[in-house]
């Protein structure tokens, strides 16, 4: 039997301790907040973080399961000065302790703000900001599409302001909610529709005022990945003057709230028949100068025909006298060639032998070589001539020749 005045020291096995200082600290160190520095940043496929939680002084190793998922994959990294909020918790097998992350912030910035933070980033660089891909708003839409909550103060100031500043404007609107998880899904699936029907010439995206947490659904990826895709221009009126959404970004036009949206969106109707009046004065005054104008240089242009006139008329008299005088130059040149071809017909026809043989002159030429005889050396006595008369022939012989003296 022991002898309770003695002390007997406990004996622990290692299991037995490290169970026990498992237990004290998971009792003491539960929902702690612990600041650090991220080191040895490691992401496993199996979708676990497991990291180094530091400071000047000291090391604690920490992991966070299902990380894959809840946070982009570069939200962290190694260098990131975060707050983890989680509990202490002690690994038997290697007699470890490490801390065990629930949620896991960037210093200074909410998680919602660093996904903000982070998705803006992304887009930036994709091009979904970029100021020379925007769309132009249409002057003065024939219907005005708007995507929010049916049930909202938004809609009401906004159709106040749409039916104040154009009565008669046309409005489709397509109700969705305006947060909560289905939120982005209705948003989207909104946008897709007007573009798919072409009913609208340009849409408004507005809700009211809210905290960070109501405006998450204009801060989704796929929302500003379908303000992007929209065939037709997107003016974005969420929350007030001073929040800032990641649609804003993207949209063709950023309005500070939903009724500055209804502003820019639609004209005011007296302005524009004040403008249309002010632009058709003005369209008419410079028609009346374009017109005075063209009178002056019709005015011109009449001077400048008469002296083309007169001067037409100066040279068509002396091209008269020309065309005159070429007439006339023309008729003596043929009246003194007729005058020259007579003068050579009547000394054809005088030189005409028929002529000459009527007058009684004759042709004898010689009956043997038919020599013509010019000349009495040519015959001789008893030869037989042929004597041409005008009218018929005679053969004769030669008596006697009697030559000139």
């Amino acid at each position: 039997m022991k002898n309770p005045l003695v002390w007997q020291p406990t004996i622990f096995t290692v299991s037995s301790l490290t169970g026990q200082i498992k237990r004290l600290i998971n009792n003491q160190f539960r929902d702690i907040l612990v600041e650090g520095e991220i080191s040895n940043f490691k992401l496993y496929p199996s979708g676990h973080l497991y990291f180094t939680l530091k400071d000047d002084q000291s090391v604690i190793k920490a992991v966070m399961f299902n990380f894959y998922g809840r946070y982009p994959e570069d939200a962290f990294k190694d260098g990131t000065s975060v707050i983890c909020s989680g509990r202490v918790d002690v690994y038997e097998k290697r007699g470890e302790y490490r801390l065990i992350v629930d949620v896991m912030e960037v210093k200074g910035l909410g998680l919602l703000q660093l996904k903000f933070q982070l998705l803006k980033e992304k887009l930036y660089k994709e091009g979904l900001f970029d100021h020379t891909k925007k769309r132009v708003l249409p002057l003065l839409p024939e219907r005005i599409g708007i995507i929010t909550s049916p049930a909202g103060a938004a809609i009401k100031d906004m159709l106040k302001i749409i039916f104040g500043r154009f009565p008669n404007m046309s409005v489709l609107i397509y109700p969705v909610r305006v947060q909560g998880d289905e939120a982005s899904y209705e948003i989207v699936d909104a946008i897709r529709y007007f573009n798919l029907t072409r009913e609208v010439d340009v849409i408004i995206l507005g809700r009211g005022g809210g905290s960070t947490e109501d405006l998450v659904p204009f801060n989704e990826e796929m929302v500003a990945r379908a303000i992007y895709a929209s065939n037709i221009p997107i003016v974005s009126g969420v929350g007030h003057e001073t929040d800032f959404t990641i649609a804003d970004f993207v949209a063709d036009v950023r309005a500070p709230t939903p009724t500055a949206a209804a502003s820019i969106v639609v004209p005011d109707k007296e302005e524009l028949k004040e403008t249309i009046e002010r632009l058709k004065k003005k369209l008419t005054e410079s028609i009346k100068g374009v017109l005075e104008k063209k009178r002056l240089d019709l005015f011109k242009g009449i001077v400048a025909l008469k002296e083309r006139r007169d001067f037409l008329i100066t040279h068509r008299i002396y091209l008269d006298d020309l065309t005159n005088r070429l007439t006339q130059n023309f008729t003596m040149f043929f009246i003194n060639k007729r005058q020259k071809v007579l003068s050579l017909e009547q000394r054809l026809s005088d030189l005409n032998p028929e002529n000459i043989l009527k007058r009684g002159f004759s042709i004898t030429t010689k009956k043997s070589t038919k020599e013509v005889i010019i000349n009495t050396n040519q015959v001789d006595t008893k030869d037989v001539v042929s004597i041409k008369l005008f009218k018929g022939m005679l053969e004769c012989t030669v008596d006697k020749l009697m030559p000139v003296k």
